[in-house]
C-alpha cells in the first residue's frame, strides 16, 4: 500500500512539473501576432474590402506587390501578376499596388 500511494505521489508531482514545463513553454506564444506598424495597418485599412482575401492575404500580397516594384518590375507588370496571382480584377489589384506604393514601399522605382 506504501508504494501506490508513492507512486500516486510521485505520478502528481511529475504531472505538475510537466504541467508547469508547459506553462513555460507555452509563454512565448502570447505574443503572437505581431503588432503591426503604422504603415501596415494604413495599408490594411485602404485595401480591406477592395481586395479578396484576410488580413494576412493583403499583407502577403502588399510585399509581394513592393517586392516586384522594388526589383523594377513596373506598375503594370506588378499589376497583372498581382492579379494573376490572387484572382482579383485588374482594378482590385491596382488599388493593392497603389496602397502599397503610398504606404509600404514608398521608395520603390516607377
Amino acid at each position: 500500500m506504501f508504494t501506490t500511494k508513492r507512486r500516486l505521489a510521485t505520478g502528481i508531482a511529475t504531472a505538475a512539473a510537466a504541467g508547469a514545463l508547459f506553462g513555460l513553454t507555452a509563454a512565448p506564444a502570447g505574443a503572437w501576432p505581431t503588432p503591426l506598424t503604422a504603415d501596415q495597418t494604413n495599408f490594411l485599412n485602404a485595401t480591406r474590402g477592395n481586395f479578396p482575401g484576410n488580413d494576412d492575404q493583403l499583407l502577403l500580397a502588399g510585399k509581394q506587390a513592393c517586392r516586384m516594384l522594388y526589383t523594377g518590375q513596373g506598375s503594370q507588370a506588378t499589376i497583372g501578376a498581382t492579379a494573376a496571382a490572387y484572382g482579383a480584377s485588374p482594378q482590385q489589384a491596382a488599388a493593392l499596388v497603389g496602397a502599397a506604393r503610398s504606404t509600404m514601399c514608398t521608395q520603390a522605382p516607377g
